[in-house]
């Protein structure tokens, strides 16, 4: 399961995050446990790359979280590194808008946007890695 998005880092614990608006985070937790530690409970939601259900949520100040941060899956394939935007069990879908085009096109790879290009590889055919980057709080 890929692991891409925004997290924080709130009482220790991670959680999928996002920034409503300058200095102001909402948290959403998987675990109903939470409501301890003042989340509210929601209606359960899914997310992108978040396996299970989001239910509970807490809205903080960027100072009450000790580190904010983006994840992205990106694989190394053909001495290239290219942004990991599906998977399927044995398939990545990876992605670029940067680079020479003619070595996405000697790649195989398919423009599916204007600048944008797309292939299905096997994942036996790439080095996947999690690339972390912080955020300024």
């Amino acid at each position: 399961m890929m692991k891409d998005g925004e997290f924080a880092i709130y009482l220790g614990k991670e959680y999928s995050a996002g920034e409503i608006e300058k200095g102001k985070i909402v948290l959403r937790s998987t675990d109903i446990e939470d409501v301890k530690n003042g989340f509210e409970p929601c209606k359960p939601f899914n997310i992108r790359y978040v396996e299970d259900k989001i239910v509970c949520i807490k809205f903080v100040n960027s100072s009450e979280i000790t580190e904010y941060y983006i994840l992205r899956t990106m694989a190394i394939y053909k001495g290239f590194e290219f942004e990991v935007v599906e998977e399927t069990e044995d398939k990545l879908s990876i992605v670029t808008m940067i680079g020479d085009y003619r070595d996405w096109v000697r790649l195989g790879m398919k423009s599916i946007d204007i600048g944008v290009y797309q292939k299905w590889i096997n994942k036996n055919e790439a080095e996947v890695k999690i690339v972390k980057e912080n955020f300024k709080l």
